[in-house]
């Protein structure tokens, strides 16, 4: 009977942690829904009537200045969220959110709509990179994995969502000129409506403990600790938390960015830093921002069937993730990213490889395949192509990244690595437009050359990780001695017991 008692608690707990995943990973849920909707609401002809017709040029950069704007508020998400709190940071990025989603669905010009979006951006790079580095810091080490990679199953929710609620909306004031435009301003209302949620999910989550630590709250990290683990886990992870705070303590006392590319940091930095990086140079964001252009190449000609094509490339990228999030914390880091980045790498090789022998450009443009068989392995590629993705670098990159930073350095590192992920995004998002209308074959050659390079990185440069503590991680980068680390755990444990008692 105790046993059974013992075993709802540990249940009830579990579930408790996973509800306080899914509250704040709507911060993925709420950028997935921009990514699947923003570039098929460019080409609607309502919201031409409003913005005007854009060119590749000004349609790559409204669709991709939300990540500049990201990336300056991931870089001062560390300071916001070391200062004020995980929990106060994912607030304020939902606050931003709402506002600038908001006004994009009120916008009557095509500035507004660049403010509006550059607001939006501001609230995304601050939640996402918060809630990344929150979520590792509240896991169990044995199901770390499957939390923290709940922001991208929410992401691909989002996605898949935005480009049906775009599909359904699309015939709304059909009318050219109509200025109420509802078919492309209710994606941004839905919008809206989720960062509100986000914004009241992240009032009633509790601290994360290791910030607590940091900050010399041992009797609140008892407190949310009690909430989230049973009592044999509570004593362990305290003393773990315990001895790597003290272990910093000896070091240095204020964490700094200069820090992280110290001797002692800065490999592990460099290769969370890569990883973010490149996980956009796989081409990902080019596939969801701009399918209905890929589809229409593809041979897609009518205006809603690009717009189903790019639904069903929302599902696969869903349906691929969710194997991933049981699967991780079993197959480890590692094994995912080399074989996920082989087939992503192939896939864009082989499409490339097909548009350079039977494709070509017409007299106004236009992108084409001469042959039907072409045209069908080029959408079939391009699902292989996102699942391989959705259920590799998706979910593993950002865990991994986040993960092998040490607590005192995590929220600074991670909002340096979301930079260089929100650069490098702009950048591609910036560029796609015009360059999938210049060259057929260039960016599926440039994507998969880039990604069988990051695969070779990581086979030589990239330890496992797989159910190792995040003080075991630490450890393991550092070069310390396990006999070192159980050293300093013992130090601190009657301390440590006392508390908890």
């Amino acid at each position: 009977m105790v046993f059974e008692f013992k075993a709802l608690k540990i249940d009830r707990k579990v579930a408790k942690i996973f509800l306080i995943a899914v509250h704040t990973s709507l911060a993925g849920l709420l950028y997935g829904l921009d990514t699947g909707s923003i570039g098929p609401v460019t080409e609607m002809n309502q919201f031409t009537s409003v913005a005007g017709v854009l060119s590749p040029t000004v349609q790559g950069i409204y669709v991709s200045c939300i990540l500049l704007s990201a990336s300056v508020s991931s870089l001062s998400s560390g300071w916001v969220a070391d200062i004020i709190s995980r929990k106060y940071g994912i607030l304020c990025g939902a606050v931003l959110s709402t506002i600038g989603s908001v006004l994009s669905a009120s916008s009557q010009n095509l500035s507004t709509l660049f403010i509006a979006r550059i607001i939006t951006g501001l609230g995304m790079g601050q939640a996402i990179s918060v809630v990344t580095v929150y979520l590792c810091e509240i896991a169990p080490a044995n199901t770390r994995g499957t939390l923290a990679c709940m922001i991208q199953l929410l992401i691909t929710i989002g996605v898949a969502a935005g480009y049906f609620i775009t599909f359904g909306t699309a015939t709304i004031d059909s009318e050219m000129n109509s200025r109420s435009g509802l078919s492309w301003r209710l994606p941004f209302v839905v919008q809206a409506i989720v960062a509100v949620l986000l914004a009241m999910s992240a009032i009633w989550i509790p601290f994360s403990p290791r910030w607590l630590v940091e900050r010399g709250r041992k009797d609140d990290t008892i407190k949310v600790l009690r909430g989230l683990r049973d009592g044999d886990c509570i004593e362990k992870e305290l003393k773990e938390i315990d001895a790597a705070h003290m272990r910093r303590e000896k070091r240095e006392d204020h964490a700094t960015i200069r820090e992280l590319f110290e001797p002692r940091y800065i490999k592990r930095n460099l290769l969370g830093i890569f990883l973010m990086s490149f996980q956009q140079l796989t081409g990902i964001d080019t596939i969801l921002y701009y399918a209905p252009i890929v589809f229409q190449q593809a041979g897609f000609s009518s205006q809603r069937a690009s717009f189903l094509a790019s639904g069903i490339t929302g599902i696969i990228n869903f349906a691929a993730t969710i194997p991933a999030q049981i699967w991780i914390d079993k197959m480890g880091r590692k094994p995912p990213l080399l074989i996920g980045g082989a087939i992503m790498s192939a896939c864009f090789l082989v499409i490339g490889a097909l548009y350079a022998t039977l494709g070509g450009t017409l007299s106004d443009g236009e992108i084409f395949l001469s042959d039907r068989r072409a045209q069908l392995a080029v959408v079939v590629l391009v699902y292989v192509f996102v699942a391989s993705f959705a259920c590799s670098w998706a979910v593993v990159g950002k865990i991994y990244a986040c993960e092998i930073i040490p607590t005192r350095l995590r929220a600074k590192a991670c909002a340096v690595q979301q930079l260089s992920n929100w650069l490098v995004n702009f950048t591609v998002a910036l560029t796609a437009p015009a360059f999938l209308k210049a060259s057929p074959s260039g960016p599926y050659f440039l994507y998969g050359s880039c990604t069988l390079f990051t695969v070779l990185v990581c086979f030589f440069a990239m330890p496992e990780t797989k159910e190792k503590s995040l003080e075991e991680i630490e450890a393991m980068f550092s070069g310390d001695s396990v006999s070192e680390v159980k050293e300093e755990v013992k130090d601190g444990e009657l301390h440590t017991l006392q508390q908890v008692s």
